[in-house]
């Protein structure tokens, strides 16, 4: 079979594929990434949005989210009319292929909220003809696509295959990662898997199949699981360092020097629209199988309480400072920095702002982000700010909450000198090496904190942070 790879764009999918016409369901940032990269190689896409901002982007020929390289691909295939888009399912005699790709946000219970889903599966239904193939790529909890979605489809008593096919790109490498990682694919009997197998073969030189629809909805679900234990541990690790007055960035680096048996994963926030839920789903899962809540959830609680103890140390610091804390302003409202995103689902941010405010009740608490869309950046409630001076003008704190590429082009000499008398830069991701602070300014990060020393100690130093620009926690979605 023909595929087509990053490094051989020229592979297409041949006119008479059977399966070419491709209706894909949810264009966020799951869907409209995969309905490029299958446009890319020759399929021909319908994408269906109820969003409206999303279908006007569409239309003006863009995204409606950061994604370097996309804007110029949507405008292309839509151009040549390879890319279609509407706000609901239509029928077609010649469509083969539906792929849904719609969210599933966790309820205030900390349950998967299926109703999307559902309501696409009814709407595919209705729409069914003999022949067709269905494949979930939405992350659910084991047992979904069986239990819930095949029965939706089997209302209307007819044949059709069906697979789920999990999504695993991270967020700013998409299209090169649909391109180059394995595609796991499982599918409810044998024909179906080799079917979607054959589809994403022309995406990837490597599609690999398991033997059920379970076991393709176990592996996304066990592959965030894991980097999210990892990286509550190399916080874990970054606490203890502070408590020790030894730094956490040192240790792990070292520890990893070639010795192939040490983890080499370096402290930092872990959030976003993947990490934060995919745990619960996949206790969820276990669970409702009789199985027993375990680590997967205890690393997941320890991540979600950063905020709030890092809250707490700038609260603490703050108290042995001669004045008031007036205005703190948080860099980064993304919930990553590498690859850089605008994509505000599940940041670390939101909570961070709660404690925060809790802590510092007169202070004003602003954001400053150079990736994000600022009418998006008002859902946080505080002030935006359009650039670093600005931000850093008059403030007591400033919080290096994301690693965005573009902090490295800031000089923090300079912007120290805007601070206020005795003002702190706490950095996350430890990511300014040399630094050299205006007096009275302080600079201190995730796993580097000298606890041992009071607050006036860290003072006009100048100090070294090991640690490279693109380390810390990053997240796969």
């Amino acid at each position: 079979m023909l595929k087509a790879t990053a490094e051989n764009s020229e592979m297409k999918v041949p006119e008479g594929f059977e399966d070419k016409r491709i209706c894909i369901i949810g264009l966020g940032y799951v869907g409209l990434t995969l309905a490029v990269a299958m446009c890319d190689v020759g399929f021909q896409v319908h994408g269906v949005e109820r969003n409206p901002h999303v279908l006007d982007c569409l239309s003006a020929g863009k995204a409606h989210f950061l994604e370097r390289g996309l804007d110029e691909r949507v405008a292309k295939h839509v151009n040549s009319g390879h890319f279609s888009f509407g706000a609901k399912i239509e029928p077609d005699d010649h469509r083969r292929v539906y792929i849904i790709t719609v969210g599933t946000p966790l309820t205030s219970e900390k349950q998967t909220n299926l109703s999307a889903i559902q309501s696409v599966a009814r709407d595919v239904a209705e729409v069914l003809k003999p022949g067709e193939l269905i494949m979930l790529r939405s992350t659910v909890r084991i047992g979904v696509t069986r239990d819930v979605v095949k029965p939706l489809l089997d209302s209307r008593d007819i044949p059709y295959a069906l697979a789920f096919c999990p999504e695993r790109t991270l967020e700013g490498k998409a299209i090169e990662e649909l391109t180059s990682l394995p595609q796991i694919v499982g599918g409810v009997d044998n024909g179906s898997t080799i079917r979607a197998k054959n589809i994403f073969g022309f995406l990837t030189p490597t599609v690999i199949t398991v033997s059920s629809l379970e076991a393709a909805e176990m592996v996304k679900l066990v592959n965030n699981t894991q980097r999210d234990y990892m990286f509550a541990f190399a916080n874990e690790v970054a606490e203890i360092c502070d408590v020790c007055s030894v730094s956490a960035i040192e240790v792990i680096r070292a520890g990893a020097l070639n010795y192939p048996r040490a983890f080499n994963i370096l402290p930092g926030p872990v959030g976003g629209p993947c990490l934060e839920k995919d745990p619960y789903i996949l206790t969820e899962g276990v669970v409702q199988k009789g199985g027993q809540e375990g680590l997967a959830l205890r690393a997941r609680h320890f991540n979600e309480a950063m905020p709030s103890r890092s809250a707490a140390l700038i609260a603490s610091h703050r108290r042995g400072s001669n004045s008031a804390t007036k205005k703190i302003v948080i860099f980064g409202l993304a919930f990553k920095g590498r690859p850089e995103t605008s994509d505000l689902r599940g940041s670390m941010a939101y909570p961070l702002i709660k404690h925060l405010q809790a802590h510092f009740p007169d202070a004003v608490i602003g954001g400053f982000d150079p990736s994000t869309d600022p009418e998006e950046a008002k859902s946080f409630k505080i002030e935006i700010f359009d650039n670093a001076e600005s931000a850093a003008t008059d403030t007591d704190v400033i919080f290096f909450q994301t690693n965005n590429p573009r902090f490295q082009e800031l000089n923090l000499t300079r912007l120290s000198g805007l601070m206020r008398n005795g003002a702190l830069i706490y950095d996350y991701w430890n990511q300014f090496k040399d630094v050299n602070l205006n007096e009275g300014r302080s600079y201190a990060g995730l796993g580097t904190w000298l606890t041992a020393n009071p607050p006036s100690s860290l003072g006009n130093k100048k100090r070294t942070a090991s640690a490279p620009a693109y380390a810390g926690s990053v997240e796969i979605v």
